[in-house]
C-alpha cells in the first residue's frame, strides 16, 4: 500500500493547534513544528508546506493589512508576511475570525510585535532534516496585490474601529 502524502487543511490545522498547545510561548513555536514535521516523510512535509503557503495566500488581504497598520503603527510587506506566518500559529479559530473580522483582533494580545518570521521556515527545515537536500518548490505565478479594496491610511479608523481605539489611531 502506498503512503498518501496529501495535506488535508483539516489536518494541517490540527499539527497547527498541537504545536500552538505543546509549548508555553510563540517564539517556541517554529522549533516545535520543526521537529513536528520531521516526524514525517519529506513528501508529506511538501504537501504541508503548499497547505501553509496556500493559507499565507488566502491571508493576502488589503482588509487584514490595514489591520495589522494599525496594531505595528505601519506594516511593511515583510511585516505583512510575518504578521500571517503569526497569524497562522495561533491555530484556526484565531485564523479564521480574523478573515471574517479582521477588527476581531483587538481582542487579541499579539507578542513580538505580532510577527514569527521563523514559523514560515519550519517545513523547508524539517524537509532539508529528513531529505538531505533543500526541498523543491513548484513554479507558481506570483500574486502581485492583495485580494480586496486598497486603503489610505485615512480610512483606517472607520474600518477598523476596535483596533483604533486599542492603538490610539487618530488620537
Amino acid at each position: 500500500m502506498q503512503e498518501r502524502h496529501e495535506v488535508s487543511q483539516d489536518s494541517f490545522w490540527q499539527i497547527i493547534g498541537e504545536v500552538r498547545n505543546g509549548v508555553a510561548s510563540p517564539e517556541e513555536r517554529p522549533g516545535a513544528l520543526e521537529k513536528r514535521l520531521a516526524r514525517m516523510a519529506a513528501p508529506s512535509i511538501q504537501a504541508f508546506d503548499n497547505m501553509y503557503h496556500q493559507q499565507l495566500a488566502k491571508a493576502y488581504r488589503w482588509d487584514l493589512w490595514g489591520a495589522v497598520y494599525l496594531i505595528h503603527g505601519g506594516c511593511s510587506d515583510d511585516g505583512f508576511r510575518y504578521f500571517r506566518d503569526s497569524l497562522i500559529s495561533e491555530g484556526r479559530e484565531v485564523f479564521e475570525q480574523a478573515l471574517r473580522d479582521p477588527d476581531s483582533l483587538a481582542s487579541f494580545e499579539f507578542d513580538d510585535e505580532a510577527e514569527l518570521e521563523s514559523f514560515g521556515y519550519a517545513a523547508s527545515t524539517a524537509y532539508e532534516q529528513v531529505a538531505g537536500r533543500e526541498m523543491p518548490y513548484p513554479e507558481t505565478p506570483r500574486v502581485e496585490d492583495p485580494e480586496g479594496k486598497e486603503w489610505t491610511e485615512d480610512d483606517l479608523g472607520s474600518m477598523f474601529p476596535k483596533l483604533a481605539k486599542k492603538y490610539g489611531w487618530g488620537t
